[in-house]
């Protein structure tokens, strides 16, 4: 039969703690460590949200800039082009889909 005592218990102690800490430095602290990855896909993310701010401003600023009558060119051509850009829909039940 195993008496445990105070020496045993801190041996015990001891190599549970030296366990652990050899499992996690093993894994070369990995989970302190970001991802390269996520961090590139981060830098790109803001870099596009960025570049989209950027282009928004400047397209305003055109719109601004146009005279009374181009603007009014702009907003039909806007709606033409949403007409015409719909798929086409089948009309029945043996025609073929127009793409």
């Amino acid at each position: 039969m195993i008496i445990s005592t105070n020496k045993n218990r801190a041996l015990l102690l001891a190599a549970f703690l030296i366990c652990s800490i050899t499992i996690f430095t093993g894994s070369g602290c990995s989970i302190l460590r970001k991802d390269k990855q996520a961090v590139a896909d981060k830098k790109k993310e803001e870099a596009d949200k960025k570049a989209s701010a950027e282009y928004e401003k400047a397209r305003v600023q055109y719109q601004k800039r146009q005279n009374k009558e181009t603007k009014k060119m702009m907003k039909n051509t806007r709606k033409k082009a949403a007409k015409y850009n719909k798929p086409m829909k089948r009309k029945g039940l043996f025609k073929t889909k127009c793409d």
